[in-house]
Parts: C-alpha cells; sequence; structure tokens
C-alpha cells in the first residue's frame, strides 16, 4: 500500500488515460485551503471523507459526501474533485488493478451467465453508500498504517485492503443478480434504475430504528410509489416492507446476542412499535421468541459466536 498526500492540480495522472494501479492507493490530507483536482480518468476506489463533506463529480453527476457517507467509483469513469469546507479529510483509496481483475474473475468465473467485461464493471454499485462503523474504523488505520515503515503494518494495511476489495466483488456480484432480475432490456436504463433502488434500500437499511413509509423510500429513489413498488419486489424479491422487517430482525438479533437489552427496549430501538409485533415476526422467522433466542445464545456460546461471526459479515455488505 501507498499513502501520499492529495494530489496538487495538474499533478495528477494523464487525465485523458485510464490508469492502471500497480499497488492499492490512498490519497488523503487535511484541507486547508480549497482544493479542486481537475476531471480524469479514475481507477476502481472507494471515495469517503473522514471530516467535513465534499463534492465529488462522476461522470458529470455530483455528489456531496460528508462522514456518513462513502461513493464506489468504476475504473474508467471520470472523476473531479471540489472540496470548499477548511479542516475537510477526504480520503480516495485505489485498488491494485491487476489485483483487482484476478479477484474480480475468480468470483464471477464460475458463472457463465456473464461476460468478461461485465466482470471488471463496477457500474451497478457506483452510488453514494452509506457509511458504517467498520469502514471508518478501516480508513483510520489504514492511515496509521500507511505512515509506518515497519513490514509488519504494511502486510497488515495490504490485508485490511484485500479483505475491502473481496467485500466489493461480492458487492457486485450480489448487485450484478438482482439488477438482473428487473425486466428492462436497455442496459444502461437498468443500470440507472437499479442504482436508485439501491440508493433507497441502503437509506432503510440506515434508517430501519425510524418510521418508514413506502413513500418516503420511493422519493429517496425519485421514483413513483408504485413503480417503486413494483421494481424493488423485482429486484430484491421482497417487498420494501418485507425487506425492512428482515433487517429490524438481523439488527435485534445482534443486541439480543451482544446486550443486556431487555427485550421491550431492543423492540424500540429496531422500530417497531408493537412488542407482540416484533415477538410474532421474530418467532415466525427463528422459530422461537426473542427472550427464547437469547437462552439459547447463552447456553451456546461457540454457536453464539459463529452466528455473531456470520452476522458480522453479512453486516459488512448490509451497510453500504
Amino acid at each position: 500500500m501507498i499513502l501520499k498526500k492529495l494530489p496538487g492540480p495538474g499533478n495528477f495522472i494523464n487525465s485523458n488515460t485510464i490508469p492502471s494501479y500497480q499497488d492499492h492507493y490512498i490519497f488523503t490530507d487535511s484541507i486547508s485551503e480549497r482544493y479542486h483536482l481537475e476531471e480524469h480518468y479514475t481507477g476502481l476506489g472507494i471515495l469517503s471523507v473522514l471530516r467535513g463533506s465534499g463534492n465529488f463529480k462522476i461522470n458529470e453527476k455530483s455528489v456531496t459526501l460528508d462522514e456518513n457517507s462513502f461513493l464506489v467509483v468504476n475504473r474508467g469513469s471520470k472523476l473531479s474533485v471540489h472540496i470548499s469546507e477548511i479542516r475537510t479529510v477526504p480520503v480516495l483509496i485505489f485498488f491494485n488493478t491487476v489485483l483487482s481483475e484476478i479477484i474480480s474473475n475468480s468470483v464471477l468465473f464460475k458463472n457463465n451467465q456473464y461476460n468478461n467485461r461485465d466482470h471488471n464493471d463496477f457500474s451497478l454499485i457506483e452510488h453514494i453508500h452509506y457509511t458504517h462503523a467498520t469502514l471508518k474504523d478501516h480508513l483510520r488505520l489504514l492511515i496509521d498504517l500507511g505512515s509506518s515503515c515497519a513490514s509488519f503494518h504494511a502486510l497488515k494495511a495490504d490485508m485490511v485492503l484485500r479483505s475491502m476489495l473481496d467485500d466489493l466483488m461480492v458487492e457486485n456480484y450480489k448487485a450484478m443478480q438482482d439488477s438482473s432480475n428487473l425486466t428492462v432490456v436497455k442496459k444502461s436504463t437498468r443500470t440507472e434504475l437499479y442504482k436508485r433502488l439501491s440508493i433507497a434500500k441502503d437509506w432503510m437499511e440506515q434508517n430501519y430504528s425510524s418510521p418508514i413509509t413506502l413513500n418516503q423510500a420511493a422519493a429517496i429513489s425519485m421514483l413513483d410509489s408504485a413503480h417503486f413498488l413494483r421494481l424493488f419486489k423485482q429486484a430484491f424479491k421482497l417487498t420494501p416492507h418485507q425487506y425492512l422487517i428482515e433487517v429490524r430482525i438481523t439488527k435485534a438479533k445482534h443486541l439480543l446476542e451482544e446486550t443486556e437489552e431487555t427485550v421491550s427496549t431492543i423492540c424500540q430501538c429496531v422500530g417497531f412499535e408493537s412488542l407482540t409485533s416484533f415477538s410474532g415476526l421474530f418467532k415466525q422467522r427463528m422459530g422461537v421468541s426473542p427472550a427464547q433466542f437469547r437462552k439459547q445464545c447463552a447456553s451456546q456460546p461457540d454457536k453464539m459466536h459463529s452466528d455473531a461471526t456470520s452476522a458480522s459479515l453479512r453486516g459488512r455488505l448490509l451497510s453500504r
């Protein structure tokens, strides 16, 4: 991994050439004055902000990122950056191009439904995501590790970046599968619709503890309610309401495993208004009541650890 300061104007890679990175690169700095990075072709990466906010333009579409959001950028997209808020700390991660292609091919090669061009196309997930604690911790850790000359720290940084890259490949593969469920012939239209649905889906995951209506979720996707409901069910095989219930039950399982909060408190924390409704839905999916589930976890610590690990893995993808 190579840690660098943000490039100055005119000091970046040739704006007319798609870059090929021979290592993982991280560009970061604390902004002391207005910063502008001219439009250029970019590599596969993740754009984030540890503090403050900034404007990132991807293929002529402007996106504002803050501490609670991040953006996956596809190799070959055109990127420009403009930051006017002093002390903002942007973090631009670009993955090793060769390694990215190797992992992508290994993940997708088994499914001959997709051609070689699809393997390295991440345009489906090139949209705003909501930052989760794991990503923030990884960003801070990578910056600390990159500042050290110790070989052990360099190895650890590469392991963290490889894990992030693996997650990205899995998410992209899942997006390819889900988007193929949309009954839209034109690929560009299908990609745009899937991005809108994904933004709404991410927003629901971020706000699961609050009351969420179909109209609110549809507005996030910039679709009317009926269109949003139909397309969401096509793509993800669940209605928005069913998906929200699944997210809430997953969060409740984690709280039952990891905390000593009462079932009533957990019910409220994950967005259920009725304890009866929560208990019934939980038992319907898990086969036991929330209280019984907690007792089983307490009596089977090894299983609890295994389940928690699985939940953590799912959470890394769910929280994107």
